[in-house]
């Protein structure tokens, strides 16, 4: 086939790595963002390669837990109230996903998707020279009740028939990996296949300079509307310019559900706020990634030190931070590590692009032969950002992808 120029809108991890990997076969790439690489959600990310996480957010009964946590507007997950209505739609088709059946197929179709996630990246860090960001220290996953405990072990269970270790451990050993934890934690786990990343943007910007020495070039600008073309796209700009594409990757994370609207694709994609603070000098030492699932955030040790984050709010794209959350983080991270300082701390929130399913969308536009879609992957965006790049230039060539692509179509909704 004919290489053509490919256009990849969005320069965030999914849209790197798609680059990289369409660069490594020869064709010509421009990545195309209104701020530069890494600028938005990509840059704030936990840092961990979580291909071991294969369980959908939606599942049977989670509406019971949902409801207790939606009772306290600083829970693990919110809705703001002036955007209540607007989500009302995306809730309801997430508790259609939430049905046993749903939820079975949401779960192969992310264990297929992460069971290549590792390997695609060992690929890509190896070509990029970025393989000395990585770090192998596992995850420790800690409970304080026994309700939350025996529920992750079901979760457990399940993890180990795709092959992936998990392996209970007694309260001393953990806290002989983390000696600054305290007295509330019950048990827990290590999960050592997790990989963390030193920084988040400091591998996106190392990836950056890696594809301007490959040849990719970088434009800055807004697209504001999409014209398909028999033979490609035109890209609008807010500016009146007008950039011609052979073919197109739309990999604008939560921003990419109006261009999708555009060529005809009506994705039921929302934000999932997410909240963070990074503290140079935390007071503690923390060795590996810390997962906190019953109270949905993390604990994340960076080379520019220690991140708290996670939670989930849903309040759209334009609705200022609510930096009350990063309080209630930091209230309850010292409950389990009660000697973290966070003078110095910088506060993020961030825009999650989710999707009700748990799954991304990594296909063809349903309408438009030479344009594809990468985005929707919530909170596992570096997670599978190299495995969608490697999907992503397989259907580009009229490849067949190593991950089976049905269940990540654009029509599947």
């Amino acid at each position: 086939m004919s290489k053509g120029h490919v256009h990849i809108l969005g320069a965030g991890i999914v849209g790197l790595a798609t680059a990289a990997n369409l660069v490594q076969r020869g064709h010509t790439v421009t990545l195309v963002d209104r701020e530069g690489p890494a600028a938005g959600t990509s840059r704030g990310n936990a840092a961990a390669i979580a291909w071991t996480d294969v369980a959908p957010l939606a599942s049977p009964g989670l509406w019971k837990q949902a409801i207790k946590w939606l009772v306290d507007p600083l829970g693990p997950l919110s809705v703001r109230p002036t955007y209540a209505l607007k989500i009302l739609p995306w809730m309801l088709r997430f508790l259609a996903a939430s049905s046993a059946v749903r939820v079975k197929q949401s779960t192969l179709a992310l264990a297929d998707l992460n069971g290549q996630a590792l390997p695609a990246w060992e690929r890509l860090w190896r070509v990029s020279g970025t393989h000395n960001q990585v770090r192998r220290d596992g995850c420790l996953e800690l409970f304080d009740t026994d309700a939350s405990l025996t529920k992750a072990r079901s979760g457990w269970a399940e993890q180990r028939t795709f092959g992936m270790e998990i392996n209970e451990l007694q309260v001393q050993d953990l806290r002989d990996l983390e000696p600054a934890l305290s007295e509330r934690v019950i048990g827990g786990a290590m999960v050592p296949g997790w990989i963390q990343m030193d920084d988040p943007l400091t591998l996106c910007l190392s990836l950056a300079d890696w594809l301007r020495n490959q040849g990719v070039r970088f434009e800055v600008t807004e697209i504001a509307n999409l014209e398909p073309r028999e033979t490609g796209c035109d890209l609008l700009t807010k500016t009146g310019e007008r950039i011609e594409a052979d073919h197109l990757v739309v990999a604008c994370g939560a921003w990419s559900k109006h261009l999708a609207a555009q060529l005809g694709d009506a994705i039921p994609l929302d934000t999932e706020r997410g909240y963070n603070i990074t503290v140079p000098e935390p007071g503690i030492t923390v060795n590996r990634m810390i997962m906190l699932p019953g109270h949905g955030f993390v604990l994340s040790p960076l080379s520019i030190g220690l991140r708290v984050g996670g939670a989930v709010e849903f309040g759209g794209l334009k609705l200022p931070p609510n930096w009350q959350r990063v309080d209630a983080m930091v209230a309850k991270a010292r409950m389990f590590f009660p000697g973290l300082q966070t003078a110095g701390g910088e506060r993020w929130m961030g825009y999650r692009p989710s999707i009700p399913d748990s799954l991304p969308v990594i296909a063809p536009a349903t309408r438009h032969r030479n344009i594809f879609y990468a985005f929707g992957h919530a909170h596992h965006g570096l997670t599978e950002s190299a495995v969608t790049g490697e999907m992503i230039a397989d259907m580009i060539e009229g490849n067949k992808p190593s991950v089976d692509p049905a269940p990540f179509a654009a029509d599947r909704f």
